[in-house]
């Protein structure tokens, strides 16, 4: 599957993401999954670049954020990794 393929994926039918011991996603749908993180990091409406941190980011902008990835991924990994490693592509994106 490829990124722009996600866009037809059946909700019912969304992408499996595993996890090895350490918590971290594994396989070909976790470089699927990090390469959506980097879509979702560079939409301005959902996550906007005037915030001087993440951690400034509003809760509301980040669980909107990690609820389009669940409407596409079957997560093992936490939501707390999700939004992290989120944080981390938002932040290589700023100017």
């Amino acid at each position: 599957m490829l990124l722009k393929d996600l866009y037809d994926v059946n909700p019912v039918k969304r992408v499996q993401v595993s996890r090895n011991s350490h918590g971290q996603p594994v396989g070909s749908e976790a470089r699927l999954l990090a390469g959506y993180l980097g879509i979702i990091a560079r939409n301005a409406n959902m996550l906007p670049i005037n915030y001087e941190s993440w951690h400034q980011m509003p809760d509301s902008n980040k669980n909107q954020a990690l609820d389009n990835i669940k409407e596409r991924f079957t997560l093992e990994v936490s939501d707390d990794y999700i939004k992290k490693a989120l944080g981390k592509k938002w932040s290589l994106e700023r100017p």
